[in-house]
């Protein structure tokens, strides 16, 4: 068991998690399933102390073995999930940000390795957003991950009202920094390219609409 120290945020993965969750996705592969991880912890940022908390890096809260014994490097996952051209999205909370971040194929060969991870705001903090999803197939057979924020109807002195108060207040009063600026609300379409084995088993699934974005 990893026991972090107190007031240590970063998350891992133990040897059974790893291991059951690369089972789920040879599985998933084999079966030809679109597949979808959501953890609380994202992938792909800088780690807890390293004075960067929020931005994208080569490394993650994800944590190695040398300092954790966790056996998920931030760069070993990241590249174990390349190996599957099903998978499509990395969703996650933890830090309260609202943010999009593509993870591209390292072989332009194959574009379907790659992925994208998409990170959901909180309800406790202002502007009291969440997300919805929406995957829909394309006219080229590519998939399309559409996220809209949502901003909730609060009623005057509800729980959710005191809420949105205290949140603005926390903000003001505390200077909490940037997940909150206009420009990190936004919705958008996520272009996903599909293996040709994908392409050909969606392609008389639904209704086909034209993508307008690019793919990661």
């Amino acid at each position: 068991d990893y026991n972090p120290p107190i007031g240590y945020g970063n998350g891992s993965l133990d040897q059974a998690r790893y291991e059951w969750l690369i089972s789920e996705l040879d599985q998933g592969q084999a079966e030809g399933k679109l597949m979808i991880i959501a953890s609380h912890v994202p992938i792909g940022v800088q780690p807890f102390g390293s004075g960067k908390l929020g931005s994208w890096g080569p490394e993650s809260y994800m944590q190695d073995t040398d300092t954790n014994g966790s056996i998920a490097a931030t760069n070993t996952l990241i590249a174990t999930l390349h190996k599957y051209p099903n998978f499509i999205l990395w969703l996650a909370g933890h830090m309260h940000y609202n943010q999009v971040t593509p993870f591209p194929s390292l072989d332009p060969n194959h574009p379907e390795q790659g992925f994208w991870q998409v990170m959901t705001p909180s309800l406790r903090d202002f502007p009291q957003q969440f997300r919805t999803f929406d995957i829909v197939r394309n006219t080229d057979n590519t998939i399309s991950i559409i996220i809209t924020d949502v901003d909730p109807a609060v009623r005057k002195g509800s729980p959710a009202a005191w809420s949105r108060f205290y949140a603005v207040a926390a903000m003001q009063l505390y200077k909490t920094p940037a997940p909150y600026p206009p420009a990190c609300v936004y919705n958008a379409e996520l272009i996903k390219q599909l293996s040709p084995e994908m392409q050909t088993k969606i392609q008389h699934y639904g209704k086909r609409i034209t993508p307008v974005r690019v793919s990661p």
